[in-house]
């Protein structure tokens, strides 16, 4: 009993000890950017009743600790500088921030391309990056985390850091552009909070009232998962029991594991394949007509599992043991890399480029061997055609596109899937979101629309919506830069009918115009067919920084985005769209591709187009048509043809024609 006794009273004394001690959200860090202009809230825990003292640069704010130990002051409009240290003082305990500039601070959010990395994108922005400091830019990112239930009070972040060559290769790239073509512009310090998941819906990112408007989400908001403390445990612990034992057979059915590393192995039997063709095959399906080969064999039960590649290069004698980066394009699902034996890299997942580098004294004069091992867990595995496939040492280039033999390890199932929690309804909002509270900043980049493409007819409503949550939950009407999805999948010959990725674009450039204060930046000729994450994000960042200036400095006669259509008027056989004066003079053209128009039928057909004037664009009805819609670039993939004359192109768009009276 007295063991007990003294066990509780420490638990007491921890408990007690806690509750004194002041504490500040996790993005109170040192090199941080605080709003400039307007009042700045600060906020944290201590113990209840406790006078909590606010200092920045000689303006001190005093509050009082409330009875559950929260508390927030609001420091004074402050100008542009720094750096300053931010100190807080409660009772006795003092917390100190260091490095703090003054300037404007921006919230940039969305999916997988408002989080891709710098690293990712070095071979188009290499030469941009490697000998650029800019201490004035401040970044910060938080890092994955999600709550259904409710809000939280806090938040993981990774700290602060500025633009170096050191600091950048971990930065969000769009993050990254944007926020050092505004500083220079600008000349003010510039604050990147950079709250963003790959693969998530724009539903995620909203409070569970503004989601409970939408009768759509009646049902799903009626689930455990979001009443439930444990329910995610739970399935993470199902799911995990599932997984490894596919794993663990995986490995017991591969034939080839590790044999291929045996001295006397042959690769004689290995079948020789293009690695851009269809080569996943199941081995219990019936070989179609005569050919044995495994590209006859194309049922998708069993066609997942171990594949192995292997080829092999000869190498002059003058480049043996240098080192070398190895270039493997991209690959669905997982690999696992090995040159002349050793292993050189392995990338879980189907997206990332595959960039390994090869140590020196790992290559060697005459024949060597790379293979590469992949498991296959869902969908048909391949490598992605148009990339780079090369082994780059000195200034040698060893192309790797063919020569290459397979064997299939093993033969599985589909893999189970697992549950992606992050990308649940709410759940970003109520860790990634809620927690910044009222933090104070100037305006916000939404870079999400990739993970709607399911239902695009909603998206819009959706997106106003979730910007109409964030401005009252932040107080003010901030800006919003939206960007339009990119070019991305396949360019058709003939129109497209109908496309979700187009549809979102069109959804997007909607809500733009619906919401007061947003701007569109298209992405549509800076992506790649092949890619779902584009490398082009410093044109990105630069459209993106143009229209914040515009939105956000009052830059009015700043051309920011391209030609937008005001109309569209039917007119002696022709459609005859009108383009906003603000978004620049047209660059003129006698064919301008990727109009279509469509009829009462609603089939669209390819339309010839010319420009007539700075700011209108003449469309040429089909013969026998009274058109009722026009459409532009409305492609997966298109061709972009109407730029204005500051070289900007205008995105995907739609438009009503209207008879003229």
């Amino acid at each position: 009993m007295k063991r007990l006794f003294t066990a509780l009273a420490a638990i007491m004394l921890v408990a007690l000890l806690h509750a004194q001690s002041l504490r500040l959200p996790q993005f109170f860090a040192d090199g941080m950017v605080l709003q400039r202009n307007t009042l700045v809230p600060v906020w944290g825990w201590a113990q209840a009743g406790t006078s909590v003292t606010v200092d920045i640069n000689g303006n001190k704010v005093k509050t009082t600790a409330a009875t559950n130990g929260e508390w927030t002051a609001k420091l004074p409009k402050m100008k542009a500088g720094g750096p300053f240290t931010l100190t807080i003082t409660a009772g006795t305990e003092t917390k100190t921030i260091h490095d703090v500039l003054i300037g404007d601070v921006f919230l940039c959010s969305g999916q997988s391309n408002m989080e891709l990395p710098i690293r990712r994108c070095m071979d188009a922005v290499k030469d941009r990056v490697v000998d650029y400091t800019n201490t004035q830019v401040r970044y910060v990112k938080i890092p994955q985390q999600f709550n259904y239930v409710r809000p939280n009070d806090d938040m993981r972040t990774l700290g602060w850091t500025s633009i170096t060559p050191e600091n950048c290769k971990e930065m969000g790239a769009v993050c990254y552009f944007l926020g050092r073509y505004l500083q220079e512009a600008e000349q003010v310090p510039i604050g990147i909070i950079n709250s963003s998941v790959g693969g998530t819906r724009v539903e995620c990112w909203m409070d569970r009232a503004t989601l409970s408007q939408f009768p759509e989400y009646t049902n799903e908001l009626s689930k455990r998962k979001y009443f439930q403390e444990n329910w995610v445990d739970s399935v993470r612990r199902a799911e995990m029991r599932i997984g490894n034992e596919w794993e663990r057979t995986n490995v017991l059915k591969d034939t080839v594991m590790n044999r291929w590393r045996q001295p006397d192995y042959s690769f004689a039997a290995w079948d020789s394949i293009n690695i851009f063709k269809n080569w996943a095959f199941d081995p219990d399906a019936k070989a179609q007509g005569d050919s044995q080969t495994p590209n006859r064999m194309m049922s998708s039960r069993n066609i997942y599992g171990s594949y192995y590649f292997y080829h092999t290069f000869n190498l002059p004698d003058g480049f043996a043991g240098q080192p070398a980066l190895l270039r493997l394009g991209a690959m669905k699902d997982a690999d696992s890399v090995f040159v002349n034996g050793t292993f050189v890299g392995n990338t879980t997942y189907e997206y990332p480029p595959r960039n390994y580098n090869v140590p020196a004294n790992l290559l060697r004069a005459g024949k060597n061997e790379i293979m590469v091992h992949l498991i296959a867990q869902s969908g048909r595995p391949n490598f992605t055609s148009g990339k780079t496939y090369q082994l780059e040492v000195g200034d040698l280039e060893v192309p790797l596109t063919s020569g290459w033999v397979m064997k299939r390890g093993s033969a599985m199932s589909a893999k189970p899937g697992s549950t992606y929690f992050v990308d649940t309804p709410t759940g970003l909002y109520n860790a990634m979101i809620a927690p910044l509270r009222q933090y104070a900043f100037r305006g916000a980049v939404w870079y999400q629309g990739e993970s709607n493409t399911g239902n695009p007819k909603l998206y819009a409503p959706l997106l106003e919506a979730m910007v109409k949550n964030w401005r009252t939950q932040f107080g003010h009407e901030f800006p919003i830069v939206i960007v339009q999805l990119a070019g991305y999948m396949s360019q058709h010959q003939e129109p497209l009918q109908q496309s979700g990725w187009c549809d979102i674009r069109l959804a997007q450039l909607q809500a733009a115009r619906e919401l007061t204060k947003a701007g569109i930046a298209t992405a549509v000729d800076v992506g790649e067919w092949n890619d779902i994450h584009p490398q082009k994000k410093h044109i990105l960042g630069k459209r993106i920084a143009l229209q914040l200036r515009r939105l956000v400095y009052g830059r009015k006669n700043l051309v920011a985005e391209g030609p937008l259509p005001l109309s569209a008027q039917l007119k002696d056989g022709k459609v005859i769209v009108k383009f906003s004066r603000q978004t620049g003079k047209i660059r003129q053209s006698n064919a301008l591709t990727s109009f279509s128009l469509a009829g009462a039928d609603g089939k669209y057909v390819w339309a010839k187009a010319h420009t007539v004037n700075n700011y209108t664009v003449a469309v040429t009805v089909p013969q026998g048509m009274t058109p009722t819609s026009l459409r532009y670039a409305y492609d997966d993939y298109p061709v972009l043809s109407l730029y204005n004359t500051d070289g900007i192109p205008s995105g995907t768009f739609q438009c009503e024609v209207i008879k003229k009276k």
